[in-house]
């Protein structure tokens, strides 16, 4: 299994928001009001203890840096519609003892019923 550390990504998420903020040269109060997001949602962001994918696309495209995010349009992309399998149709000797056995069912059918009925 490949390890992936969260607590780091969030981390230097965090610290990569925080000094492009500051040569913004943003306040946090400032870049939360620009993005639209809460300003505590901000700071947990620039402290690495997470957000949510809404504010953290919101800040990054206050600050310029949609093409962060570019990534993800492969991921939200609508999905594309599943093929059905196409059933094997059985040979040809197949279908004479599929079709061999049918009928000897049927006939078999026919005789139990015309005992009972007698």
């Amino acid at each position: 299994m490949i390890e992936f550390d969260v607590e780091r990504v969030e981390r230097d998420l965090g610290l990569a928001v925080r000094e492009l903020r500051i040569k913004r040269d943003y306040s946090q109060r400032e870049l939360a009001d620009r993005a639209g997001v809460g300003l505590t949602a901000l700071r947990s962001l620039e402290k690495g203890h997470g957000s949510t994918l809404t504010t953290l696309s919101k800040i990054v495209h206050a600050l310029g840096r949609d093409s962060w995010l570019a990534m993800l349009d492969d991921a939200t992309a609508q999905p594309k519609p599943l093929k059905k399998k196409k059933k094997k149709r059985p040979d040809a000797g197949q279908a004479d003892a599929v079709g061999d056995k049918r009928r000897r069912v049927a006939k078999r059918d026919k005789s139990a019923k015309a005992d009972k009925s007698a």
